[in-house]
């Protein structure tokens, strides 16, 4: 899969609805763990008050946002690590924040690094950070597909519907705030912030 024509081909928005279902891989020093992409959020770039470049902000910490589409952007929130996918073509800083995932290998790897288990495990984007052993932004700037992360080419599961609503933790941002930029496999229960009534779980939202 060439990675460039994934993330630079298309609008933001789109991509990371496109994302849901993709697996998302990292081969750690524990052994491979891997999960479906179930939330997303975009951001872009300099036009958007919540993104980490709005109004061409570029410090060396958030370069890997200005590099070529594909590229991680790991960054702290207070004492977590979140990561982003660069978007769009280098130079375009805009970003998706992988957000949630439905785990697939290395399920107890996981739940030993979270100390936690069932959903609680990957169901938001610094705890899948944590379940997969990442504990600093050693690998920020590196590309998916050409060392530990890598991006299924194709989906490995289809979304009954996607659901658009407004993000998350991005206050006092207006009119950025209020807009619907994260994007959920509806009924999930690796979806952050779900309730347990909205869970479904025969089918965890896909067809």
């Amino acid at each position: 899969m060439n990675i460039s024509d994934f993330f630079e081909n298309g609008e933001t928005i789109n991509i990371a609805k496109e994302m849901l279902g993709h697996t998302f891989t990292y081969n750690s020093d524990q052994g491979k763990l891997s999960g479906i992409i179930v939330e997303t959020e975009a951001y872009l770039g300099e036009i958007d008050k919540a993104a980490h470049s709005y109004n061409g902000r570029h410090t060396p910490a958030n370069d890997p946002l200005y590099q070529a589409g594909g590229t991680i952007y790991i960054y702290s929130i207070h004492s977590w690590l979140d990561m982003d996918i660069s978007i769009q073509k280098k130079g375009v800083p805009n970003g998706i924040l992988i957000r949630g995932l439905q785990p697939i290998d290395g399920l107890e790897i996981m739940e030993k690094n979270r100390k936690k288990n069932n959903f609680e495990v990957t169901n938001g984007p610094a705890k899948w950070i944590r379940a997969f052993g990442i504990r600093d932004k050693a690998l920020s700037g590196t590309m998916l597909n050409s060392d530990n992360f890598f991006f299924s080419e194709k989906k490995v599961q289809t979304p009954q519907n996607i659901l658009a609503t407004p993000r998350i933790g991005v206050p006092n941002k207006e009119p950025w705030t209020s807009k619907k930029m994260r994007f959920i496999v509806e009924g999930n229960p690796y979806v952050s912030k779900i309730y347990k009534k909205d869970m479904n779980l025969d089918t965890y939202g896909w067809l």
